[in-house]
């Protein structure tokens, strides 16, 4: 069974920076498999928010948000994991910066329900790319670097 990674990479400018920044955003479209909802919840609430709450703290992100969906014909996913960059540097700063946080949280692995390994309960579905015209979003004055 093949897997796409699925990251939608969102360009907005945003004027409440004062510099016409662009942030990034990376959306994943994640779907429940196997009937295994509980654990899915589990690991995005144990693991990927953990880690996100973290980075906001530490300035590396500008937001996240993870999102519930429900499936129809058109998107078969279950969840969309969303986190924002202030910009470009900041986002190609984020693998090692997640790599780390990840380390000192979770030096053994990620927490599991059921000891299940994360393919067993979920797969990442596409990515998109997209441009955002406009935005009435609120700066949350995360501007570290």
């Amino acid at each position: 069974m093949s897997r796409l990674l699925l990251v939608v990479i969102l360009f907005s400018s945003t004027l409440s920076f004062g510099q016409g920044a662009k942030t990034i955003m990376i959306i994943d479209f994640v779907q429940i498999i196997n009937d295994k909802k509980d654990e899915a919840l589990f690991f995005y609430e144990n693991n990927w928010k953990v880690y996100r709450a973290l980075a906001l703290k530490k300035g590396f992100i500008n937001s996240y948000r993870f999102l519930t969906t429900k499936r129809d014909s058109a998107a078969n996913f279950d969840f969309m994991l969303i986190t924002e960059y202030v910009d470009s540097l900041q986002f190609q700063k984020s693998e090692e910066r997640f790599q780390k946080i990840i380390k000192d949280t979770n030096p053994n692995g990620p927490k599991l329900l059921n000891d299940l390994r994360p393919s067993d309960f979920r797969r990442n579905l596409f990515f998109k790319e997209g441009e955002t015209r406009f935005s009435d979003a609120v700066n949350t004055g995360n501007k570290k670097r």
